[in-house]
């Protein structure tokens, strides 16, 4: 998955990519944007289906990391 950052003169910045809820499709497009200066967890969200990914961003770098969900299992010592 390759996500595009485009600054925009107003002082914010986009985040814009392939929805990977629509692969197969190839239709739908994540969109997610911030103030220029941001550094922290944002969403993007699919201009068709309506998913939502979550995304760590560093607009001053212009730099992106994508967020996955770790499976944890509760462990209880005895």
């Amino acid at each position: 998955m390759s996500i595009r950052w485009l600054s925009c003169g107003a002082g914010t910045g986009h985040i814009v990519g392939p929805c990977p809820s629509c692969e197969s499709t190839k239709d739908g497009l994540l969109v997610g944007t911030v103030a220029g200066t941001y550094r922290g967890l944002m969403t993007a969200k699919c201009t068709d289906c309506g998913f939502t990914d979550l995304f760590y961003v560093d607009a001053n770098d212009g730099r992106i990391w994508r967020l996955q969900e770790v499976k944890t299992q509760a462990h209880r010592e005895t």
